[in-house]
């Protein structure tokens, strides 16, 4: 099993020296992955979506990591569509893979915040038969020029839409892995059908492993597909911290974790021997307070956690 970290994205403390200083520690101590995730903005009237904070740019911030770090992957978990246009977000992903020598996983998905939605001219209520015909244009966009594409959102003229992903699918055309982070049963398999793994975030393993195997059962079933890979991304408080998680409210569980180092390799073992193919931790949410060295301290924290991730 692979396992990743998030980068820091929230607030001050996501400063240029932060973010290289942690993206060259977590390829120093075995990280598999950088990640990170996309936000447009909050509005004051909905503070449940990002708490007020405002996030750095996602592939801005690829790209700055990118460039500090030679060899471990850089990952979207995920890019809101509805925020982009397939030739943008086309051009964007494949710039970013070109100039880390093919280091991308894009994560994508819907995005819950209807202003956001607005402020884009999308359609909230078709954002998802949206998604579907936007994964296949920017597929195409992707394809050796000219390329083209029309439906009923997206129509794309005989164009030349370089540069190309450096990375290859399994039919030897530029790609770049597209991992879907889909929440609903029609996006489990929309992610079935057109995406190259399927995540989730915040749920607990019991929960997450259920909607995965559902939607990696039609992708196997259902469309002749071969096996989805498992992202599965959890909050997570350093050892270090006195932060405590979050108290739970209604009947879902989230997967916050905390406590000792030992009790999170218990989790990776869990998690490795469930099935899950990368894990992701991310402290962004807990970040803050008197803890001055919150991001330093992170990757040599965190590290007893690659050798059980890595064991076989």
């Amino acid at each position: 099993m692979r396992i990743g970290l998030a980068l820091p994205q929230l607030g001050d403390d996501a400063t240029p020296d932060t973010i290289a200083s942690f993206a060259r520690s977590a390829e120093d101590h075995g990280f598999d992955s950088l990640w990170v995730h996309e936000r447009m903005f909050s509005p004051i009237h909905e503070q449940n979506f990002g708490g007020g904070v405002q996030d750095l740019s996602p592939m801005e911030l690829l790209s700055f990591a990118a460039g500090v770090t030679s060899k471990i992957r850089l990952g979207t978990s995920v890019i809101t569509l509805a925020y982009h246009r397939p030739i943008m977000l086309a051009k964007a992903s494949a710039t970013l893979d070109v100039l880390s020598n093919g280091r991308l996983d894009l994560g994508i998905g819907l995005g819950l915040n209807k202003e956001e939605h607005r402020q884009n001219d999308v359609d909230f209520h078709k954002r998802g038969k949206r998604s579907a015909e936007f994964i296949k244009a920017l597929k195409a966009c992707w394809m050796p020029d000219p390329v083209e594409f029309k439906g009923e959102f997206f129509d794309i003229p005989p164009a030349n839409t370089s540069p190309k992903p450096v990375q290859r699918d399994a039919d030897g055309n530029p790609a770049i892995p597209l991992i879907g982070g889909f929440r609903s049963k029609p996006g489990q398999r929309r992610t079935a059908e057109l995406c190259d793994g399927w995540q989730t975030a915040g749920k607990d393993l019991e929960e997450a492993l259920a909607d995965y195997d559902e939607a990696n059962r039609a992708a196997q079933e259902e469309f002749g597909r071969p096996k989805l890979p498992f992202y599965w991304r959890v909050w997570a408080i350093p050892p270090f911290s006195e932060r405590e998680a979050p108290q739970q409210t209604g009947d879902r569980i989230v997967a916050y974790w905390g406590g000792p180092i030992e009790e999170m390799a218990e989790k990776v073992i869990a998690a490795r021997e469930a099935g899950v193919d990368q894990l992701i931790l991310d402290s962004n949410r807990f970040q803050g307070g008197d803890e001055g060295d919150w991001w330093d301290k992170q990757p040599e924290t965190f590290a007893p956690l690659v050798e059980a991730a890595h064991a076989s």
